[in-house]
């Protein structure tokens, strides 16, 4: 992922939030993605959590419907 906006998250402030260009955007830089991101015990990101924005609302709408967060 090529990071554009970072923030803290909220459940976690050593961790972020992080959205940009997918990791596997051809070149055109249009695939946008969202990551979930940790650090490891070097301080450096780690690897995997990444998901393109277009599934949130259907993440968000699953995880609704199974009780697993709620409005």
């Amino acid at each position: 992922m090529k990071v554009q906006h970072r923030e803290p998250a909220k459940i976690d402030p050593s961790c972020e939030i992080r959205l940009g260009v997918a990791s596997w955007d051809d070149g055109s830089n249009t695939a946008k993605s969202i990551k979930y991101t940790w650090f490891d015990k070097n301080g450096k990101a780690a690897r995997g959590g990444e998901f393109p924005v277009e599934a949130l609302p259907q993440a968000l709408d699953f995880a609704i419907r199974e009780g697993y967060i709620s409005l």
